[in-house]
């Protein structure tokens, strides 16, 4: 039996022992989603791949903490989530910018434009959004999670989620409506 064989627990079981080919695995299975949620968290590159290591050497510092009754993946987002709001403490009042390049080779300069303009647009209208709203719609839209997953996530009942998600939708249509409005007055 090979490491990739091992479930979710016994890798977490063997990492908190201090194997590193566990934890390799470990981080081959996540590292990939952790770093697309950590993006759509802040919109930064550089400050989205420091996150990803911070938690994930905060798993390998606290993987005797992990219980298997919890989703290992929920409860790495977890990681992932308490080192961002710990982030947003320190940088408090710093704007954020979305930092990806949307041009495709095949676009033209006005379609290249268009784009970028949208995907700053949509991503300014993002993190105009208190903290709870915008993490919910990450989860539940960007990140596929299940929304008992995203609920228990954000330590909210399934009510509350779709509260959050609901108030979201709202806030974005609505920002993104008015800079459309001052987009054609122009």
């Amino acid at each position: 039996m090979t490491v990739r064989d091992l479930t979710d627990e016994e890798i977490m079981r063997k990492t908190a022992l201090g194997d590193e080919k566990a934890f390799h695995e470990l981080l081959t299975r996540y590292e990939k989603r952790v770093f697309a949620l950590a993006w759509r968290l802040c919109f930064n590159k550089t400050e989205a791949e420091d996150l990803t290591q911070e938690t994930f050497l905060k798993v390998w510092k606290n993987a005797a903490l992990w219980r298997p009754e919890a989703k290992l993946e929920t409860w790495i987002y977890r990681v992932l989530h308490n080192l961002f709001i710990d982030s947003r403490r320190r940088d408090k009042g710093q704007t954020e910018e979305l930092s990806e390049d949307l041009r495709s080779d095949a676009d033209t300069p006005e379609q290249t434009l268009i784009k970028k303009r949208t995907g700053q647009e949509v991503a300014q209208a993002l993190n105009a959004l208190p903290d709870r709203q915008k993490e919910a719609l990450i989860l539940c839209y960007y990140q596929g999670m299940k929304a008992k997953d995203a609920a228990e996530f954000l330590s909210v009942s399934q009510g509350a989620l779709e509260a959050l998600l609901f108030r979201a939708r709202q806030a974005l249509k609505d920002k993104l409506s008015r800079g459309k409005g001052k987009n054609n007055e122009h």
